[in-house]
């Protein structure tokens, strides 16, 4: 006996593409490798799943394998998705592995690194490419709706560890066995409703994926996760997003062997989730995006810039040329900067809360104790910014609340509001979405 679309709740359909460069360029995400790529250890993608409730209603989860989502790419996407497929910005989620062993192709990193003319003009091309991939990604995976069954469940998997211990002289940057840590593993499994084969897994940890220090292209532990989950199940697209990692590593680092085992540990997680009981995930979808803005410390005067150009530091150097340069074209620096938060609700069943930035693990800890029920945070999405430190964390110091400003465009770290900001508006948004006793 057939089936009708009417019979489902939820349709769905995923896509999947090679994002490797066809060509040696520039890596992003450590600074002390200057010299281009010589080489591909695993291929880099962006995938997508999509999903339409019984109303109509659609999200797409994309997951790339790159180190950041830049501002630009992200408006640049939403806005081509609303216009070609009537998909609201609120509606689509755009989350980066943060490989170390991708490309570079935001401009500011572009500045930062010192890349050359040729090295730049590569970086642009790339931006291009990916940017007209990632909206042909979601236009396939909506193409590719068709009735499914939507399960939720979770595992755990113990890979990471915190990587900012107490020192006498501050915070270290060093394994942290008794910091906090997210060993939270959430899946949503995807499956065709007659025959139950398996055609999707969006999945999620939260953890550093800088396990290796090479110049090939490669996904680190979070690739080998999805690959693992692919050849286990053929028939499905896996597709990982990564949580508030920003404090977080997987130790020992730089081994390549250690990286795979640290993928099949995740994917071992993922697979003990499908296997266990897992709950029907109903709609409606509820999807809703907002700014919030976060205020600076005091920016840095003329002078004290002028003074940090005599730095022996480099990149300290580059920051006050990139902040002088603001002051002469806009006579000040800025004192906020806008800050995304989306959140989505399946029904009264799931909450998905997505940050922007590398957030640091306090965030998911301290939302999943505010709100009820089964909660996924997301960091690393919809934008890239900085570190997102707690409180705690910028009086503790270190270098995901002070130094890494050098790294940034922005004119100086947050100050103490910055914790208040982000929960506050994520816990609104996250009651708006999800269940109705919680509206």
């Amino acid at each position: 006996m057939s089936t009708t679309d009417d019979d489902h709740e939820w349709r769905a359909g995923t896509a999947s593409e090679v994002i490797t460069p066809e060509e040696s360029m520039r890596m992003a995400g450590f600074g002390a490798r200057e010299e281009p790529s010589e080489g591909t250890l695993q291929d880099l993608h962006a995938k997508a799943i999509a999903l339409e409730d019984e109303n109509g209603t659609r999200f797409v989860a994309v997951g790339v394998e790159i180190l950041a989502i830049s501002r630009p790419l992200h408006a640049a996407v939403t806005d081509a998705c609303e216009d070609r497929y009537d998909l609201p910005a609120s509606n689509l989620l755009l989350n980066a592995s943060h490989t170390h062993c991708g490309p570079v192709y935001r401009e500011r990193k572009t500045e930062v690194f010192s890349l050359n003319d040729e090295e730049r003009a590569q970086a642009r091309a790339y931006a291009a490419y990916l940017e007209e991939t990632l909206i042909d990604l979601v236009g396939e995976a909506l193409a590719t709706l068709s009735p499914a069954s939507v399960t939720y469940s979770h595992a755990r998997c113990g890979i990471a560890m915190n990587r900012r211990i107490p020192l006498e002289q501050g915070i270290g940057f060093q394994p942290y066995p008794d910091g906090p840590v997210d060993h939270d593993v959430p899946v949503l499994a995807i499956e065709s409703p007659d025959d139950e084969m398996l055609r999707g897994i969006l999945f999620g940890y939260a953890c550093h994926p800088t396990s290796l220090f090479i110049r090939e292209w490669a996904g680190d532990w979070a690739g080998y996760a999805m690959e693992h989950l692919e050849e286990e199940y053929p028939d499905a697209t896996a597709v990982f997003v990564q949580g508030c990692g920003g404090d977080q590593k997987a130790y020992p680092q730089r081994d390549l062997e250690l990286t795979k085992h640290y993928g099949k540990s995740l994917a071992t997680a993922v697979r003990g989730a499908l296997v266990a009981k897992r709950r029907e995930v109903h709609g409606p979808l509820r999807c809703v995006k907002e700014e919030v803005d976060l205020e600076f410390e005091e920016p840095p005067s003329r002078e004290e810039l002028e003074a940090q150009l005599e730095s022996e530091e480099r990149y300290e150097r580059r920051h006050a040329e990139h902040l002088l340069a603001e002051l002469d074209e806009h006579g000040e620096l800025p004192r906020t900067h806008p800050y995304p938060i989306q959140a989505i609700g399946f029904g009264g069943d799931l909450t998905m809360v997505a940050l922007t930035g590398e957030v640091l693990v306090g965030y998911s800890l301290k939302l999943k104790e505010r709100l009820p029920g089964s909660l996924w945070v997301a960091g690393y999405s919809n934008n890239y910014m900085t570190y997102i430190p707690t409180v705690d964390d910028l009086f503790a110091g270190g270098y995901e609340a002070d130094r890494f400003v050098h790294l940034t465009e922005l004119p100086a770290k947050f100050d103490h509001s910055v914790e208040d900001r982000v929960l506050s508006t994520a816990t609104a948004l996250a009651r708006r979405v999800g269940p109705p006793d919680e509206r």
